[in-house]
């Protein structure tokens, strides 16, 4: 069985998970600090 996805492809689905892990973690964490301002004690 030959592998038969080009580098290019290759690439492009890395290019995609690395974003879509960026955008989850920056959300993430915005989500978490906005809990956290919000259960300060006044």
């Amino acid at each position: 069985m030959g592998n038969n996805t080009s580098p290019l492809e290759s690439l492009a689905a890395f290019a995609i998970a690395f974003a879509v892990g960026v955008l989850s973690t920056a959300g993430l964490s915005a989500y978490i600090s906005k809990l956290k301002s919000q259960t300060k004690p006044d």
